[in-house]
């Protein structure tokens, strides 16, 4: 799964990134040295819980920014300094979507009209 997000977690100011499932379980996490999440103790499950219906999200806070991803199965959140170049990171995201989306199986004309 690292090779998949290569391109995002070396872009210049992003600090790593997190897979979660829709009920906020973890499915892949990747952070640079001294940027471990646990160090802000964030609590995953009590951000997905925070979320409505979007497509993409982008948070800015004091310390940085996390970028957030709707997978249509789960969530994609890459944390990032401010300056990062956010164009850069949504389209290596809107790179990897379609793989991470795979699993994601639609039924009757919803796979047609619904959405992407």
């Amino acid at each position: 799964m690292e090779k998949k997000f290569h391109d995002i977690l070396h872009t210049e100011d992003v600090h790593g990134l997190v897979l979660l499932s829709v009920e906020g379980e973890v499915l892949f996490k990747s952070f640079k040295v001294g940027h471990s999440p646990e160090r802000d103790r964030l609590s995953w499950k009590m951000i997905i819980a925070s979320l409505t219906d979007f497509d993409e999200m982008n948070l800015v806070y004091d310390r940085g920014r996390l970028y957030i991803r709707n997978t249509g199965n789960g969530y994609l959140i890459v944390s990032m300094d401010i300056e990062a170049k956010i164009a850069l990171v949504k389209l290596s995201c809107d790179i990897v979507m379609p793989e991470l989306k795979k699993g994601k199986r639609s039924k009757g004309f919803k796979r047609f009209f619904g959405k992407k």
